[in-house]
């Protein structure tokens, strides 16, 4: 078997149980949902060789999650009210969830079998299986003070779900049934946008397009400071910490930039055809051979560690 088919299934394995590893940088591309054209897009990490993955059937794309051990990819759909997903390459779309309210961004516990998700208009996070089956309500927004669970992300380790909530302007944690519910960070937040975690530097990363800026702290709320500012509508963040870059979407200027995980050296890696991207992730190159042998070869070492 080829070293480079090896070392893929043992990472994608890895990552997929929730530990902070990556594939190694030359492995990784970005993939991202573009709100304006209704498509999921991939380009390498320098922004070359753009790719359209899905183009139809969808009506507002936003959030975005793969799932790198079983070669999916899964999203929801604001404008018709479902959670899909797709092989990396775009292949074999599947509704797993139809019927919901406002779908906005969606995490994965691969591992666990589980699809989290927040939904704007019923102020819920909510969680599934992987197959749409099972669903739940894990916390639900109170109606005063207003509150609406936004853009989540899962720290599987310790089995804690991380939210940015604009309505209150809070960033807060939970465990992943929902119990437990902390408030971290409560003052200085206007209208967030997303959230990423780097579990092995204890620092969660966020994006607010009402104060226009990429934050960070660590993960119990302390040590807030400001990475990048004078952006306009920062949508979608990812983190490559092999590679010690953050990359986002600039909703309003239809372009892709990364930085250091400093913020310095900011550059735009796409800045023509696109129309309001919007959530942003990475993931493995969806090679054949190399998907195949990561659903089969990823399940068999998460069922050995089991």
């Amino acid at each position: 078997m080829n070293k480079r088919v090896i070392i893929s299934i043992i990472v994608a394995a890895i990552y997929d149980l929730g530990f902070s590893v990556q594939p190694a940088q030359a492995q990784l591309m970005m993939y991202w949902t573009d709100d304006g054209s209704d498509k999921i897009q991939r380009a390498n990490l320098d922004g070359t060789g753009v790719t359209d993955l899905v183009t139809t059937g969808l009506s507002g794309p936003l959030g975005l999650a793969i799932g790198a051990a079983s070669g999916k990819m899964y999203w929801t759909d604001w404008n018709t009210d479902k959670i899909q997903r797709a092989n990396l390459n775009g292949t074999g779309v599947e509704d797993l969830i139809t019927s919901l309210h406002l779908p906005y961004d969606i995490a994965l516990d691969v591992a666990g079998g589980k699809i989290y998700w927040t939904s704007e208009d019923t102020d819920r996070i909510q969680r599934a299986n992987l197959d749409g089956s099972a669903m739940e309500v894990l916390v639900t927004g109170p109606v005063v003070p207003a509150s609406s669970p936004f853009s989540i992300a899962l720290e599987l380790t310790s089995g804690q779900m991380y939210w940015a909530d604009p309505l209150s302007g809070k960033i807060k944690r939970s465990n992943l049934d929902g119990t437990d519910v902390v408030e971290l960070i409560t003052m200085g937040l206007d209208d967030l946008t997303d959230i990423a975690l780097d579990v092995v530097g204890d620092k969660m990363y966020w994006a607010d397009k009402g104060t226009d800026k990429i934050q960070r702290a660590n993960l119990d709320g302390s040590g807030v400071e400001d990475i990048i500012t004078g952006l306009t509508y920062p949508a979608g963040i990812a983190l490559d910490i092999p590679g010690g870059k953050i990359y986002w979407t600039d909703f309003y200027n239809d372009k892709i930039q990364r930085a250091n995980l400093d913020g310095s050296n900011v550059e735009d890696l796409i800045t023509t055809g696109l129309s309001g991207p919007y959530a942003i992730t990475l993931g493995p190159i969806p090679e054949p051979a190399t998907i195949l042998l990561l659903g089969v070869g990823g399940l068999l070492l998460i069922r050995k560690i089991r």
